[in-house]
């Protein structure tokens, strides 16, 4: 029974254990040699795999540490300016505003669908829910900016954003599924 760690490992492959059975029933000095040789190979393996795994957990405590003194240094500042004046704190939701912003729909944004002539647009727009009719409303009718709006509704700009890419790709998909259905 062998005990050494590394001998075990080394023998684990098929073609090894073989060649060594072969040594112990009919020793050679070429055999002998060849066993020797790639066990040094081995040897030299389990070393760079040690080295590495070092040099891996250093590096990464190494990164831990520079990110940590970086986030300290560069302390996120919620009142500090961003584009066009408005603060990091503008973009927080307000939680009066943010509740309400489902049940916040102005009577002409419910109208959205009315401007369009085209009727399969029509009736696509007329399907899109309250919140992403009164968005593009905004956007595209009144011609406010993402940023304006979600001040106005207590919301960031990304929600704003992602509400109205949301409804443009409904429009666009449905849109063109029935211009396939008409062809």
């Amino acid at each position: 029974m062998i005990r050494n760690r590394l001998l075990k490992n080394f023998l684990k492959n098929a073609e090894i254990k073989e060649l060594y059975q072969s040594y112990l029933e009919k020793p050679t000095a070429r055999k002998k040699e060849l066993i020797e040789k790639l066990f040094q190979i081995h040897g030299r393996k389990i070393q760079l795999l040690s080295y590495f795994s070092q040099t891996l957990i250093f590096e990464s405590q190494k990164f831990d540490k520079k990110i940590r003194h970086n986030s300290k240094l560069n302390q996120l500042i919620l009142d500090k300016n961003i584009d066009g004046g408005s603060k990091l704190l503008d973009l927080i939701p307000d939680e009066q505003n943010l509740n309400n912003f489902e049940f916040y729909t102005p009577v002409e944004s419910c109208k959205l669908e009315m401007i369009f002539e085209d009727k399969q647009l029509y009736e696509i727009v007329s399907r899109l829910s309250a919140k992403q009719k009164e968005i593009l409303y905004f956007l595209f009718v009144k011609d406010w900016t993402e940023g304006e709006l979600a001040m106005e509704l207590g919301v960031s700009k990304q929600a704003i954003n992602k509400i109205k890419n949301q409804a443009l790709r409904k429009i666009k998909k449905e849109y063109e599924l029935a211009n396939r259905r008409t062809r």
